[in-house]
């Protein structure tokens, strides 16, 4: 029993990770919501200090299959920061200060993507 409860949050990682793969193939050929604002988010990812490059990909941290167990403040969520930037449903893992992204109790984020929209809105 212990075996499963160990396996259970990285397969629950795991799988989350898939369907945002599939997500990702699906917007490529035209299937899916691109968020309108990606080209500001890719950006913003660009200049993070968590951004790691591999195989001329850019990541949110190290990608996710070299460490499936992580902290996503510290070490980035693994996602390939382009797929991620496009996603209307992702959220930045950090806040403009480098600290972990919180969702407040009005529904709003903290998130860098987040404060990048209200900047412009003002």
């Amino acid at each position: 029993m212990a075996l499963l409860t160990c396996c259970t949050g990285g397969f629950r990682t795991l799988s989350r990770a898939a369907a945002k793969a599939a997500k990702a193939k699906l917007r490529e050929i035209g299937l899916g919501a691109t968020a309108p604002d990606w080209a500001d988010r890719a950006a913003e990812c660009e200049r993070c200090p968590l951004r790691v490059i591999r195989a001329n990909i850019s990541y949110c941290g190290r990608p996710l299959l070299e460490r499936v167990d992580r902290d996503v403040a510290d070490d980035g969520c693994g996602c390939p920061t382009g797929a991620k930037a496009k996603s209307p449903e992702e959220h930045c893992p950090l806040d403009r200060t480098h600290q972990p992204a919180r969702r407040l109790t009005d529904g709003s984020c903290t998130c860098k993507w987040c404060a990048l929209v209200e900047r412009e809105e003002k």
